[in-house]
């Protein structure tokens, strides 16, 4: 297969897309129950959260660490779990993943899980690609087609090697974090942040030289006790979430986390946690979301199970594969 430099470029940026691309998932195996269980209220289904599975969130947190403070949303794609059986593949646009394949044969196959994430403008993005990858063999065969000019000595940044590249207006930069990460950026050569710059600002912030998104007690909190699911959202506002809940339940909405679950039969649910400034918005909010419903269709209270903590809403909300889809979709949008 013969890739231009740009078709190249924009199918790195297409990995953020996967999420609308799936139509199906496996249901993910839970091994263990959040620490608190606070009671539903009356009238929303009686069925218990979800509970969080360490080990997924472990992946989640990792790829998170590299993604610095401002950017939103951040988008992770459990790839293991999505290419769990022929069924899944057949739902996804392994196009975009191929990529990696004309880079070197088989590197598809050892990818374990992704992570794009936006700048607060939209005018680049970071995106770190997780799994058993021979990182420098990837960056070499980036050389090869063009993404990294050959004979170029990368730049050094601590003990990081960066390459860059500027490919038909877009500023792409790429680099090995640890061996088995793969650190994308882009941005404008004129306008804004350089992907050189980008790359350079996540690794500090894997460094813990910046503020980094996870820095925020709310959103780690909130993200260490998402349910897991093929799909996965951190959201630094609430702008977008009217494509689940009504605007007057999101009065004084800061941020959320959101994570999708869906069985093979086009089944399955969106897992939310949504944080409000302080208890009583929250509650207000809950009130609110009993007497007006939900704007996905067909989604009754009955089958809703939300339960507050303090400032937070926790819910799962049926959703077949194109609401999911659909959800994701325009969560992403600015």
């Amino acid at each position: 297969m013969n890739l231009s430099p740009g078709v190249i470029v924009q199918l790195f940026v297409s990995v953020c897309l996967l999420a609308s691309c799936t139509q199906a998932s496996a249901a993910p195996t839970s091994i263990a129950a959040p620490a608190s269980t606070p009671k539903a209220k009356v009238g929303f289904s009686a069925d218990p959260l979800p509970p969080i599975q360490p080990e997924w969130t472990a992946r989640l947190t990792r790829s998170l660490s590299l993604i610095p403070s401002g950017y939103s949303p951040a988008i992770f794609l459990d790839v293991q779990a999505a290419l769990a059986n022929a069924g899944i593949q057949e739902s996804l646009d392994l196009e975009v993943l191929g990529l990696l394949d004309t880079l070197q044969p088989g590197a598809s196959a050892s990818v374990d899980s992704a992570v794009v994430a936006f700048s607060r403008h939209r005018d680049g993005m970071i995106m770190v690609i997780q799994g058993s990858l021979d990182v420098d063999g990837l960056l070499a065969a980036a050389g090869g087609l063009g993404l990294v000019e050959l004979g170029q000595e990368p730049e050094k940044h601590r003990d990081y090697d960066i390459q860059s590249v500027d490919v038909f207006d877009i500023s792409l930069a790429l680099a090995s974090v640890d061996g088995s990460s793969l650190l994308i950026a882009t941005g404008s050569p004129s306008v804004g942040a350089t992907g050189p710059e980008r790359i350079r600002t996540a690794l500090d912030s894997f460094d813990g030289l910046v503020t980094r998104l996870l820095d925020d007690p709310e959103t780690s909190r909130m993200v260490r006790e998402l349910p897991p699911g093929m799909m996965a959202m951190v959201l630094g506002n609430c702008a977008n979430l009217t494509v689940l809940f009504h605007s007057r339940t999101l009065q004084g909405c800061t941020r959320a986390v959101i994570s999708s679950e869906l069985a093979e039969t086009g089944s399955g649910a969106i897992n939310a946690i949504v944080g409000y400034e302080n208890e009583a918005q929250a509650s207000t909010a809950m009130e609110l979301m009993g007497e007006q419903g939900f704007q996905l269709d067909g989604v009754t209270l009955e089958n809703v199970a939300m339960v507050q903590e303090r400032s937070l809403l926790r819910l799962k909300l049926p959703a077949n594969a194109d609401q999911v889809a659909t959800a994701f979709e325009t969560l992403r949008l600015p």
